[in-house]
This record gives structure tokens, C-alpha cells and sequence, in this order.
């Protein structure tokens, strides 16, 4: 399992959870949590890039500590960007919404690692 295949995958968990959240939308009559879901989606994936030059930057032992630490941080501004839009423009955006869509990734990761154990277990 690599970073692209991961990508690949949360496509599909982003689509499926754009459809619930779409529902929900229309249930409650606003668009806000399909946005807020569409946005969390976004940020995750920039953040999940991140994550992956840090790991080459520390990799790579000739980088500083200090391009870490600062990747660290862009990371939680980012995650404070969307939940402030979520806050500000609550008509556009939903902080539910936001908050399941930063949450893609990580589901992704641990469906990818379920099915490839489920496999292995049965060869």
C-alpha cells in the first residue's frame, strides 16, 4: 500500500461519502454539508501531501529539523483554516461536514489495511 494508492482508493470513500452527505443535505434542506464535506476532503488530501514530503525530509538527513517543524505547523493552520471557514460561513459550509471530510483519508487507510489483511489471511 503506497500514498498513490491511497488516493486512488479515497476517491471512491470520498464519493460515497459526498452521496450520504448529499442526502443529508437534502434531508435537511442545505447545502452546507456536502460543501463542508467537499472542503474537508480538499484540506485532507493537501495535509495527506504534506505528511509525505515530511516523511522524505526525514528521510533525507541532510534537511533540517526546522522544514519539519514548519510543515507540522502549516498542517495545523490548515486544519484550523477549515474548521474557521466552517465557523464564519456557516450557510456555505457545514463543520460536520469538515470534520468527516479531514476524516477520508484515515478511513481510507484502515479499509486499505483491513481488506490487505482479510487477503493474506485467506491465501
Amino acid at each position: 500500500m503506497n500514498e498513490r494508492d491511497v488516493l486512488k482508493q479515497s476517491i471512491k470513500v470520498f464519493i460515497i461519502g459526498l452521496i450520504i452527505f448529499s442526502l443529508i443535505g437534502v434531508i435537511l434542506k442545505s447545502i452546507a454539508y456536502p460543501l463542508g464535506f467537499a472542503l474537508g476532503y480538499v484540506i485532507n488530501v493537501i495535509i495527506f501531501n504534506i505528511i509525505i514530503k515530511t516523511s522524505d525530509l526525514i528521510l533525507n538527513i541532510g534537511h533540517s529539523i526546522s522544514m519539519i517543524v514548519i510543515m507540522s505547523i502549516i498542517k495545523l493552520l490548515l486544519y484550523a483554516l477549515g474548521f474557521l471557514l466552517a465557523i464564519f460561513f456557516k450557510d456555505i459550509l457545514s463543520i460536520i461536514g469538515v470534520f468527516f471530510g479531514y476524516m477520508v483519508i484515515k478511513i481510507t487507510i484502515n479499509i486499505m489495511g483491513y481488506l490487505t489483511k482479510e487477503v493474506k489471511e485467506n491465501e
